[in-house]
């Protein structure tokens, strides 16, 4: 199965953060959330995926290289110009020649789910599209998409409104060539807007496949903050074995350690708190509650980390929150 990432984006809610680092590249639990999306698709028995770049290009094709370091072979499809989630789609259709059907993964949300179901899902139908649905009570005005007995009926009323349940659109779904009829030819547009509702419009199938589970747009940097604390606070261990990567160990009730980080005596390491291989925790620093430092980075002697994701390589000095990214 092939399966298409979209990473392009300029991640605008997020500046200045985004400025240095593209959003795909934010780390969860230190691992970059598109090393999560490709590795929860390589699961899901994905051999080959393409990725849209834009913004920031190089620092992500510097991290995946060709895949192979996640099990999938990675090919790119280049944006001068952002061509949004419909455009980018159009761009690579040639990709998916021969394709009975693909997958499409937003490149900055994270979830913990077994994409094979929502594949599975879509075969049993045989639907033209299935979109994968959450619930999301942060985000009370994103519940628009409408399904009643399994189907899609509108999308902010589009092409109908009825009495369904209305969920939100994760930015994964499976999809089938019938969408490239839709898409507008070498424009820039979204594939809900200039895809999906055409389909609907058209009278094609789209299926709606909710899905429970931990979910996160990593649209706002609230979000994202809150998302490192629920995983800390459940235990990361599993997590990280399902995507087929070595677990942290827990060195102290609450305090996670991956790889091999350099903690100093007279450090202070307050949980929830997760130190990453490579990174230097200095004497007289103090770290947490609630923390996650990076792969590389050093909280110097003196400096207080708090509420905070320390990107890495960052070096530290003084008190920081928030997303720290040099």
């Amino acid at each position: 199965m092939k399966a298409m990432v979209l990473a392009a984006g300029l991640g605008e809610r997020l500046r200045p953060a985004t400025d240095r680092v593209p959003k795909p590249l934010f780390p969860v639990l230190g691992v970059p959330v598109i090393a999560w999306v490709l590795r929860g698709l390589r699961a899901a028995g994905v051999t080959d995926a393409v990725v849209n770049l834009h913004h920031l290009p190089a620092r992500i094709v510097r991290f995946l290289g060709d895949g192979r370091a996640l099990g999938v072979r990675i090919a790119y499809s280049d944006e001068p110009i952002l061509l949004g989630t419909g455009g980018g789609l159009w761009a690579v259709r040639e990709f998916f020649r021969g394709e009975d059907a693909f997958l499409v993964h937003n490149g900055d949300v994270w979830h913990d789910w077994d994409l094979e179901d929502v594949a599975a899902a879509h075969r049993r139908g045989s639907w033209d599209a299935t979109l994968a649905l959450v619930t999301d009570p942060s985000q009370p005005e994103a519940h628009v998409v409408e399904v009643e007995g399994g189907r899609v009926v509108g999308v902010r009323g589009r092409p109908r409104s009825g009495s369904g349940a209305r969920w939100v659109f994760s930015g994964v779904s499976v999809q089938t060539p019938v969408v490239f009829e839709h898409l507008p030819e070498g424009e820039v547009s979204c594939l809900i807007e200039a895809g999906v509702i055409p389909m609907l419009e058209a009278g094609r199938v789209v299926a709606g496949a909710p899905v429970g589970g931990a979910f996160c747009d990593i649209g706002t940097e609230a979000r994202y903050l809150a998302l490192q604390w629920d995983l800390l606070a459940r235990g990361p261990q599993a997590l990280f074995e399902r995507r087929g990567m070595s677990p942290p160990g827990e060195a102290d009730p609450g305090v996670w350690v991956l790889g091999g980080p350099e903690v100093r005596p007279g450090a202070e390491v307050r949980p929830p708190v997760l130190v990453c291989r490579g990174a230097r925790i200095e004497s007289g620093a103090t770290v947490g509650p609630r923390a996650v430092v990076c792969e590389g980075a050093v909280v110097e002697s003196g400096a207080v980390v708090r509420d905070a994701v320390v990107f890495p390589g960052v070096r530290v000095a003084g008190r920081v929150r928030g997303v720290v990214t040099g």
